[in-house]
């Protein structure tokens, strides 16, 4: 079977995409493998228009549900392969299988650094996206609001200030946590002493905390760092391998290059969709952008 549409990724933007395509009878096929942040976000959000205080998981479920019941095709995958053009793309996924669309969407996401142990991030997991351990400062900084917290930075001092600039209109107090020796700027290292936000240097040793709330770190230098929140700051890369192997401009970033704000990319019947886009990691930001792609695909096999 050829799709009018494949889809990959089921984050909010590749889900938001589907469900207005499949409302407008399109045969859409949405493929991913299940590893996006917000299947396993068991904390409330409460920035999503329309939806407040629903945990992340549930706003997957009920957009993937609203989807599937107008008709579109949710279908677990690892696509490794994209290629083919306009009438007649072609994805493989890695046990081998083969999907046919006339058009394509890529809403694959990015790929976020969790704090390790060791070098093993799954410790971590336990606590991530489930009470007290944020990531994303546009969607969460607010969590912080009169809270001592911890940002725990695992990439660039830069990132890592930004993080904090983020948080400071929020926290009632900042302590900055560099898992790296990644060096700062004189005026980086001002801001935080004319802020007064103590900077750590460490390497985490365990977290410490129970039923999916952080209540400390433990670093192998023997500190014990207890507060209230804890935000990461960690590089975000794009998962744009897909859309390199199609021939889409990619910026230095990661991030592949739309071609106008319709998501519409230089190689033709290609859209992309969420955060694979240069944009802030916003759930309703991500289901924007997929339903304006959505809107566009289907103009476009109108006239096609």
């Amino acid at each position: 079977m050829t799709y009018d549409c494949l889809i990959v990724g089921a984050g909010p933007a590749g889900l938001s995409a589907a469900l207005h395509l499949a409302w407008h009878n399109r045969k859409v096929l949405v493929l991913d493998r299940r590893s996006g942040p917000l299947f396993y976000t068991l904390s409330k959000l409460e920035n999503v228009p329309g939806m407040p205080g629903q945990r992340g998981v549930e706003i997957m479920k009920n957009l993937r549900a609203q989807a599937e019941a107008m008709g579109a095709e949710v279908k677990k995958a690892s696509i490794v392969k994209a290629s083919g053009e306009l009438g007649k793309f072609m994805l493989e996924s890695a046990t081998g299988e083969t999907f046919s669309g006339t058009t394509l969407l890529l809403a694959t996401g990015v790929a976020r650094f969790h704090p390790t142990v060791d070098g093993d991030y799954t410790q971590c997991l336990a606590y991530a996206g489930k009470c007290n351990l944020f990531y994303c400062p546009d969607c969460e900084a607010p969590e912080t609001d009169g809270k001592d917290t911890l940002v725990i930075a695992t990439g660039s001092s830069a990132g890592a200030i930004g993080t904090i600039k983020h948080l400071a209109n929020h926290a009632t107090r900042l302590t900055l946590l560099m898992t790296s020796d990644a060096p700062f700027k004189e005026h980086h290292k001002n801001y935080l002493e004319e802020n007064k936000i103590e900077l750590i240097y460490g390497e985490i040793a365990a977290f410490e905390g129970k039923k999916g709330c952080l209540d400390a770190v433990l670093l192998k230098e023997g500190q014990r760092l207890e507060h209230e929140a804890y935000f990461v700051s960690s590089p975000k890369i794009p998962r744009s391998d897909l859309a390199a192997q199609l021939g889409i401009s990619v910026r230095e970033s990661g991030h592949a290059e739309p071609k106008s704000q319709r998501g519409d990319t230089d190689i033709p019947g290609v859209w992309i969709a969420g955060d694979l886009r240069p944009m802030t990691q916003q759930v309703a930001v991500a289901m924007g952008t997929g339903n304006i792609a959505a809107v566009h695909i289907d103009q476009f096999l109108l006239g096609h």
